[in-house]
C-alpha cells in the first residue's frame, strides 16, 4: 500500500494545479481578449468547434446530449460562436422543430488550429518525463473510469465516448 503522506502530497499538488491551472488559463483568456482574440480549446465553445469539426451539421440538441452540456449552455455557446462567424444556424428541412449548426470555413480554420494545440506548460518535461507522466495519468483515469462505470454504467458508456471523440483529432 503506498505511503499516507506521499498521497496526501501527491493529492494537494493536484488541487494546487488545478488552481494555478486555471488562473493561468484566465490570464492567458484575458490576455487573447485584449488582442482581439479567443483561446477556446477545452471549454464550451471549444468543445461545440470540435465536435463540429468531426461531425458537421448536428443540431443544438445532439451537440447537448454529445457534450453533455445544458440545452440553455448550448444555445448560448452556439450564440456566441455565430456573433463570432464560426458557425452558422439554419432550420432543418426534414424538422422545421430543429436548428442545425454547421462550421463555416473560418470555424473549420479555428477548430484545426486549436485541435493541435499543447498546453505550453508541458515544455518544461523531458520526453521520459512526458512517458511516465502519460502513463501516471492513463492508471488515473482508469481508476475514475471504473468509479463512473460503478457508479451508472450507462452514462459511463456515453461520457467515455464524448471523452474519445472530444479527443480523437487532438492526438491523431
Amino acid at each position: 500500500m503506498p505511503n499516507l503522506s506521499k498521497q496526501k502530497n501527491v493529492a494537494g499538488k493536484l488541487i494546487e494545479f488545478g488552481m494555478v491551472r486555471q488562473t493561468a488559463d484566465e490570464i492567458t483568456h484575458r490576455r487573447h481578449q485584449n488582442k482581439g482574440e479567443h483561446q477556446l480549446r477545452f471549454q464550451g465553445q471549444g468543445k461545440i468547434l470540435l465536435a463540429l469539426a468531426q461531425t458537421d451539421g448536428q443540431s443544438q440538441k445532439e451537440l447537448a446530449t454529445r457534450l453533455n452540456l445544458t440545452a440553455q449552455s448550448t444555445a448560448e455557446f452556439v450564440n456566441k460562436l455565430v456573433k463570432k462567424q464560426l458557425v452558422t444556424k439554419e432550420k432543418s428541412t426534414a424538422d422545421r422543430r430543429k436548428t442545425i449548426i454547421r462550421l463555416t470555413d473560418s470555424g473549420r480554420q479555428t477548430a484545426a488550429t486549436e485541435s493541435v494545440k499543447v498546453p505550453e506548460f508541458l515544455n518544461t518535461l523531458t520526453d521520459t518525463e512526458l512517458d511516465q507522466f502519460a502513463t501516471i495519468l492513463t492508471k488515473i483515469n482508469a481508476s475514475l473510469y471504473d468509479e463512473i462505470n460503478t457508479y451508472n454504467p450507462s452514462w459511463h458508456t456515453k461520457f467515455q465516448q464524448t471523452v474519445a471523440d472530444t479527443l480523437r483529432d487532438w492526438f491523431l
